[in-house]
């Protein structure tokens, strides 16, 4: 299938995708009204470049190539930045909380239009996530990169997780946006793949059963994406802290070091892989899940492992300094439960402001 042939994309080279939702002075989603200004603000640089998403008040800032999280951390400050000074209100959640149910405005485009008549009502509410894209420099390198953060894809979602509210109600999830992207054709958990023989064939029965122009319109929550030689890791929430979005680009990084230094003898089943992602949907860091070697553990345990190895990677090149924001992030409150307090001490106004205040603090 045309599309397919690898490009190689470098060196464990990482680079962010940062999903943002724009909101007014309230914190409610802008509607229409973004539509003009999404239009004037889209645009490429050497920094990074802003474009606009499938809903009208959304935006993707998307890194350069980068060769560390510190670089992907610069270049997404710069792009925040330039969104606070020209007056833009961003927030950065993988759900809004209090968007109301089927209050989606879509953009048009022949990717979007074509989407949107897929998805009829199903697309329902912005979602925002923060996606990491981590080079490698040839198909068996990609896999072996696409089994090691596959085995450990739950702990990523856990440590992101930052969206326990949706239409102005606690979901009860720690992480409710998938229970919305689950709803769309062709997103799904990643499945094992032995061979990149057999990654080709899947991704061709899909485009041909689904009738899709080609492999970017088959969503996998971590997928290889041949045309720019990366694995693109996609189950985690929005960060409203530029300091865990670096956090994270390094966790990635790091395990995907690991996963060629110490490959993983097996992939975890599909159904393990989900029942995984589910748990840590449903209660984030508290969740117990089936480990790479099998046995069931503690998240919390699994994450630490999980942190300490992407550490042994990036230290001896002096890259592990943005973990230290993963470290916190098993240490303070998690995202999910600093949202439910505010919101019992407050109520749902004081949650908005705070996720937008703490976006628009590109130096915290």
């Amino acid at each position: 299938m045309p599309g397919l042939d690898w490009h190689p994309g470098g060196e464990f080279t990482v680079g962010g995708e940062d999903e943002l939702l724009l909101v007014d002075h309230r914190g409610q989603m802008l509607g229409p009204a973004a539509a003009p200004l999404t239009a004037t603000l889209s645009n490429r640089g050497t920094r990074g470049t802003l474009k606009g998403e499938i809903f009208v008040d959304e935006l993707e800032l998307e890194t350069p190539v980068c060769s560390d999280a510190e670089e992907v951390h610069q270049s997404l400050q710069h792009l925040r930045r330039s969104l606070i000074t020209e007056g833009v209100r961003p927030m950065a959640v993988g759900l809004h909380p209090s968007a109301g149910f089927g209050s989606a405005d879509i953009a048009t485009s022949r990717r979007y239009d074509r989407i949107s008549d897929e998805f009829a009502g199903l697309l329902r509410a912005p979602t925002a996530a923060f996606q990491v894209h981590v080079g490698v420099p040839d198909p068996t390198t990609a896999l072996t990169v696409y089994r090691g953060l596959r085995n450990r894809l739950s702990v990523f979602r856990a440590l992101a997780a930052g969206s326990p509210y949706w239409h102005a109600r606690d979901s009860g999830l720690a992480c409710v946006r998938p229970a919305i992207l689950r709803s769309y054709p062709r997103t799904t958990m990643p499945p094992a793949l032995p061979s990149w023989e057999e990654y080709v064939e899947a991704i061709e029965l899909a485009v041909w059963a689904h009738e899709v122009p080609d492999y970017s319109y088959v969503c996998w929550e971590l997928r290889p994406q041949p045309r720019l030689g990366t694995i693109e890791v996609r189950v985690m929430d929005a960060q409203s802290s530029l300091a865990r979005a670096a956090g994270l680009t390094a966790l990635v990084q790091g395990l995907a070091r690991h996963a060629v230094e110490s490959a993983d003898p097996q992939d975890l089943p599909d159904e393990v892989v989900l029942a995984n992602d589910l748990r840590a949907c449903r209660y984030g860091l508290e969740a117990s899940v089936v480990d790479a070697d099998r046995s069931r553990r503690p998240m919390r345990a699994v994450a630490a492992r999980a942190l300490d190895d992407a550490r042994k990677q990036l230290a001896p090149d002096g890259l592990d300094g943005p973990l230290d924001a993963v470290e916190a992030i098993l240490v303070e409150p998690p995202e999910y439960v600093r949202q439910r307090a505010l919101y019992e001490r407050e109520g749902m106004p004081a949650v908005l402001a705070s996720l937008a205040a703490r976006t628009a603090d590109v130096d915290g």
